[in-house]
């Protein structure tokens, strides 16, 4: 299930958890698309998110319509922190939305992506 926004960082505040934030063009962004499939839908990489993180996908797509006030939240997030309108960007934030660190993706399996995760 596609969390929004507040219900992210509400969870992650309870469960003590970081927020993976993901700026992506589901629709239009071949790099979003291969995060997507190789790391996000990875068994091992949910087993480690559900764990340690709450993700947050934020999708800006091109042909399918995202609801109204999720947008809304999706622009505020990308005017803090993907400012440049980079995609995909990645962004480690702590619950209170406290930048942690920008983590790039270049087609590393889902276990060397983990292991760039455990630095933070």
């Amino acid at each position: 299930m596609q969390l929004d926004p507040t219900q992210a960082f509400s969870q992650a505040r309870k469960e003590g958890k970081k927020v993976l934030l993901v700026f992506s063009g589901s629709d239009w962004c071949i790099p979003c698309i291969h995060f997507e499939k190789k790391v996000l839908a990875d068994s091992a990489f949910k087993q480690y998110a559900s764990e340690h993180l709450v993700v947050l996908n934020a999708d800006f797509p091109q042909r399918k319509k995202v609801a109204a006030r999720l947008a809304s939240e999706y622009d505020s997030l990308a005017a803090r922190f993907d400012q440049e309108g980079a995609f995909p960007k990645i962004v480690l934030l702590k619950p209170d939305k406290q930048w942690l660190a920008t983590l790039q993706y270049s087609g590393q399996s889902p276990d060397a992506f983990i292991r760039e995760l455990d630095k933070f």
